[in-house]
Formats: structure tokens, sequence, C-alpha cells
């Protein structure tokens, strides 16, 4: 089945890297390519580089918008693309010619909504799930393959059928978009290869911002996800489960000496006032009841203290 898919690729201020990352995609295997370029108002050059490889190449397709940040060009992108298949692959990385024609091949084959690939060295062991069961392994696993945007094929009507759009100006747009996405697929397929190259660039989010604004941005996508889901009790308690790994993460990093002792205080008060709530829910694993325990009983920072210097 030679089906038309859009690859959206967001564009801003990566003159470095965006020959590379088009370059890759030109390259693909699969052939019945929209390659859908959207130049966020970049002020270095980028938008050039991409209008000289559409001029080259007839499948390449560039739009010059004012700057509204990573989200909404994302959009931007959706409502442009023609295919009923999209992918996003972020400008400054690249993936392997097989990309596109080895997840296509995976989704007509199993007849799934998703397909995600590993990227660098990350593999993943499960194959099909049901996009339900795909939500709940990505509220209560927190994997990166399952978070992001990029490193995944999705049937286009995931996004506008249910109308679930990117928020415009937030950081870590991805954690707040793809719990929904996926929630909404029949069934969702994990593939073992790697064939997304991820590339952290020293001016990238993940490099340049704080901690406490990292953590801060899963806590926050988590409660979304908790309301978001209210009318389904497993991705409910699937969402509380990510709330509360959430205040861990923003307790383990106090203990470790990378955040002020302030949002220790503040997760460790959340997890001892809501502890009771946690005692019935199904996706609660040992290592999770044992935290509450030895946080109950104020053993939880000796005990970390102590595995961390193992």
């Amino acid at each position: 089945m030679n089906q038309l898919i859009s690859v959206i690729v967001p564009v801003y201020n990566v003159k470095e890297f965006v020959e590379k990352c088009l370059d890759s995609l030109v390259r693909q295997s699969y052939k019945n390519l929209e390659i859908i370029v959207v130049d966020d108002g970049s002020t270095d050059g980028s938008g050039k580089i991409c209008d000289e490889f559409a001029k080259k190449e007839k499948n390449i397709k560039v739009f010059h918008k004012k700057n509204g940040g990573l989200s909404d060009a994302r959009n931007f992108g959706i409502k442009k693309a023609s295919g009923e298949i999209i992918a996003f692959v972020d400008s400054d990385d690249f993936v392997d010619e097989e990309y596109i024609g080895v997840m296509h091949g995976k989704m007509v084959q199993k007849d799934v909504d998703v397909v995600v690939c590993g990227y660098n060295f990350v593999k993943s062991k499960k194959d099909v799930l049901s996009g339900k069961n795909a939500a709940i392994k990505l509220l209560t696993e927190h994997e990166n393959i399952d978070i992001v945007a990029w490193n995944k094929l999705y049937r286009k009507s995931l996004f506008a059928d249910n109308e679930i759009w990117f928020p415009k100006g937030k950081k870590h747009e991805d954690t707040l978009t793809t719990y929904k996405v996926l929630s909404k697929a029949r069934k969702v397929v994990y593939l073992d290869e790697a064939l997304y190259f991820y590339n952290e660039r020293p001016g990238s989010i993940t490099k340049t911002e704080k901690i406490e604004e990292r953590l801060t941005m899963r806590e926050l996508a988590a409660e979304e996800a908790v309301s978001y889901f209210k009318k389904d009790s497993d991705l409910e308690q699937a969402a509380e489960v990510s709330l509360l790994l959430a205040k861990y993460a923003f307790l383990d990093r106090v203990i470790g000496g990378k955040i002020g002792k302030k949002y220790g205080e503040d997760a460790s008060s959340w997890i001892k006032l809501n502890m009771m709530k946690y005692k019935n829910n199904k996706y609660m694993t040992k290592k999770l009841r044992m935290y509450n325990y030895l946080l109950s009983m104020g053993l939880y920072k000796a005990f970390r203290k102590i595995k961390n210097e193992k």
C-alpha cells in the first residue's frame, strides 16, 4: 500500500543542522512522501536553506511564518498535511533512510494507528499494544521513547478528528500531547530498530533550562492528564501514578542536592496527604508502594542516599 505520508519539519534557527535533516528525508526508501517544512520565523538563514532544497526536490513544501514556537509550527504543519499519515522530525535531528518505510510497513502489517521506533541506542521490548495500554505505559513508566512527538508515525485523524493540538507557547509540549494521541489510537506497535537519531545540541531546551522547569512541566502534565481522563478509571489511575512519580522526581532531586529544599518539602507533604488514595491503585508497583511506606516512616531520604552511594 503506497499511501501518501506527510513529514512535518518545524525549523527555527538551525542553520548548522537542517541540511542534514532534510537530506535524510530526501533519501528515504519510501518515496510517496510530502515533506512539509515550517520555517517558524528563522533569522539565521535556515529558511533560505530550506528554499534551496525545495527548488531541487518536488516533494518538499516550505512555508514561512511568523515565529510562534514549536507547538504552533507543528499545528500549522498538521493543517497543511495532505497525507492521511503524518510524522514529525525535529530539524536538528536526522533519520535512517528506512525510517518511514519500515514504520509504514509495520503499520500496514499490524493494522495499527501509531508506530514507535527506537532512537540512538534506546530499544523497546514491546510489540503491539492497544492505544489505551500505550497511554497507560507512558503515564506509569515515563519512558522518553513514548513521551516525545518524534520517532513515531501517526494516522493524521488521531489529531484532526479528536481536535488534539500541541499547546502553543509551552515548553515540553510533547508531554502535554502525546498521551492524548496514544489514548485515541486503536493499536500501537513498538519496533526494536533505532531509526531516529536525536541530536542533543548545547542550545536545545533540555540543555539550557533549569531542572526545576522540567520537573514542574512534568508535574503539570500529570495533573492535566488526571483531569483529562476523569471519565476512564484505568487511565485516570495511570495518570495519578504519573503525578506521584513527578512528586518523587522533585524529592529525589532535592535529596541529590540538585534543587532547593522547599521543592522536597512540598512534594513530601503532598505525597503524605494523598498516600491513602494510592492504596487501591492498580498501577502502583511494589517499588512505589515501598517508597510510600518508607516516606511515611521517615526513612525515604536515608534509603535514597544509601542507594545513590552504591
